[in-house]
């Protein structure tokens, strides 16, 4: 990958791994119509300036371009394929706000998914796809919207967006699954008009290290764009503001 001196939040790193917090816009690797702009470009550069000639960039999950958060790189092929071992723990939660009130404090979408027929890039719930499994916890709620804390089972394309959008609470601003939330607040109006994107943030992410065999927890916060969003959304429908 050409080397890119990009944003980088590096939240834990020793010899056989990184952990970083992504910002929203940024590709995990180069496509077609982006060679250059994104993570592996950067951690190309940084291990260039930091002389680590003998890593490079292997990632253990992904993220979406739009999607924040906490994500984590290998820096060498051996540790990667050691996450995919049916008994390695690692713990993924995620932030969302969705559209409407969501009726249950607690549930488990376990719908499989697969590519959405004519699409490249939209999945859909269909049961002969993929095996996928979301916890839901749902923080807190109003007609308007609902704050949703999310742990992942397993690891699909969209897999949270799509899930959302299946049981009929897409994800606020999401701009392939519909969930642009009803409002009437100017406040909302104004907060929605910069935010074009899902409103998804991985927020914590827990794991035993391949190597060490330690337990390890991260947490990074809501970015500025989404609790901007967030705090609109309660003021809108009367909600107040919660412990972390």
């Amino acid at each position: 990958f050409d080397p890119w001196d990009g944003p980088l939040d590096i939240r834990y790193e020793d010899e056989h791994l990184l952990v970083i917090n992504k910002p929203t816009g940024l590709l995990m690797h180069p496509t077609s119509t982006e060679r250059f702009h994104t993570v592996a470009n950067v951690l190309a550069h940084y291990f260039s300036v930091s002389d680590q000639e003998g890593s490079s960039f292997h990632p253990v999950h992904r993220l979406d371009k739009d999607t924040s958060g906490l994500v984590i790189i290998a820096k060498n092929a051996m540790v990667q394929h050691a996450f995919t071992g049916v008994r390695q723990y690692m713990r993924k939660t995620y932030d969302a706000l969705c559209k409407g009130y969501f009726p249950a404090p607690r549930c488990t979408v376990h719908w499989p998914i697969d590519r959405k027929p004519g699409s490249i890039i939209e999945r859909h719930c269909a049961t002969n796809g993929k095996d996928a499994r979301t916890d839901i916890e749902c923080v807190q709620r109003s007609a308007t919207c609902s704050h949703l804390r999310l742990l992942l089972h397993t690891g699909r394309t969209h897999q949270i967006r799509v899930h959302m959008a299946h049981i009929g609470h897409a994800l606020a601003a999401d701009p392939v699954y519909g969930g642009k939330p009803r409002h009437t607040s100017p406040e909302v109006v104004l907060a929605l008009e910069d935010f074009n994107r899902q409103a998804l943030h991985a927020r914590k992410l827990s794991l035993i290290h391949p190597e060490s065999g330690a337990s390890m927890t991260w947490k990074a916060p809501i970015p500025e764009d989404m609790i901007q969003l967030l705090q609109a959304l309660r003021a809108d429908a009367g909600m107040a503001e919660e412990d972390d």
